[in-house]
């Protein structure tokens, strides 16, 4: 498993950021609209954020989350054929995946975002979220083309040599 690096990584996350932009356009605009009028979504309920904030972005978290979870890597990632693994190469379980994607992100970001840039200088390319939780993000191994069973010499796929009359009755030849 080679590990990404931090450019296919940024491109990933660009790509993700792009379309949960397509995604919660309508949320968001419920969330603007209720600015305008004043509803109880747009009033502050935690220090500044109001409850459509915390709202979007808990759909955000939920979308790099899940995906992550369930399939290894977010529509970003997979369009960059990369994938999350542990250290020992196995798939991350949900909490480690939970953890990853919301607190540790949070914390690779916060300082100038030196968290993500430690992947330029990692000789593993890992950035501070994969180090806090033992994970990697690494190139997704390519999958092998999907092959059928092939038919033994003078077996007609699917029919028993005894109803085709034996070796000597072979059509597809």
């Amino acid at each position: 498993m080679r590990a990404a690096g931090f450019f296919p990584r940024l491109a990933a996350y660009v790509l993700d950021r792009l379309i949960l932009g397509v995604v919660l356009l309508v949320p968001r605009l419920t969330v603007l609209a209720s600015r305008f009028r004043g509803d109880t979504l747009s009033r502050a309920v935690l220090f500044r954020f109001s409850a459509g904030d915390i709202l979007l972005w808990a759909l955000a978290a939920a979308y790099f989350v899940l995906f992550t979870a369930f399939t290894g890597s977010t529509l970003g990632k997979k369009a960059m054929k990369l994938t999350v693994v542990t250290k020992e190469g196995g798939r991350p379980d949900f909490m480690t995946v939970l953890s990853r994607e919301t607190f540790a992100r949070y914390l690779s970001g916060v300082i100038l975002c030196l968290g993500y840039l430690l992947c330029l200088i990692d000789p593993e390319n890992g950035a501070l979220h994969d180090r806090i939780c033992d994970t990697r993000v690494v190139y997704a191994p390519d999958k092998p083309p999907r092959q059928g069973r092939s038919a033994p010499s003078g077996e007609v796929r699917g029919v028993s040599p005894a109803l085709t009359g034996g070796d000597w009755y072979a059509p597809n030849r």
